[in-house]
């Protein structure tokens, strides 16, 4: 290391796997697409597609952003079917399911699960793998 770089070290994520693979996540959450039950709950709802039924230890979506940027586990660009879609809008960070070519689902802006185009929510966007590491 030259002088004047500073050396971060960022922990080792163990990998698990998540009790419900990609595909049935994603079939979870369009056999609820209509319901407004989710409202607001975007993030436990992702956790909950994924088969978690407990907390994700996180308290939001900013928060779950914040500790997937410290693990360097955010990526850009187009996201691939079933990662996790973090995304700018409505003054506060929320998050989606990919299912590729450019589309979301989820409980998006207006509360209710839908499929939208992402580019229609955000143009303010990154994707992780579906990673709940304290999720249980």
């Amino acid at each position: 290391m030259a002088w004047g770089e500073v050396a971060v070290e960022r922990p080792n994520v163990p990998r698990v796997v998540n009790p419900r693979d990609n595909e049935a996540a994603l079939n979870w959450q369009l056999e609820r697409l209509g319901s407004a039950a989710w409202k607001d709950w975007p993030l436990k709802f992702q956790r909950m597609a994924f088969g978690y039924a407990h907390d994700s230890g996180w308290h939001d979506a900013a928060d779950a952003v914040g500790w997937l940027n410290h693990h360097d586990l955010l990526r850009e660009g187009a996201a691939p079917r079933g990662a996790l879609v973090w995304y700018q809008a409505a003054d506060r960070i929320r998050v989606a399911c990919s299912l590729g070519s450019g589309q979301v689902v989820g409980p998006l802006l207006l509360g209710p699960v839908e499929v939208a185009d992402l580019s229609l929510l955000s143009t303010d966007f990154v994707w992780s793998d579906p990673h709940f590491p304290f999720g249980h």
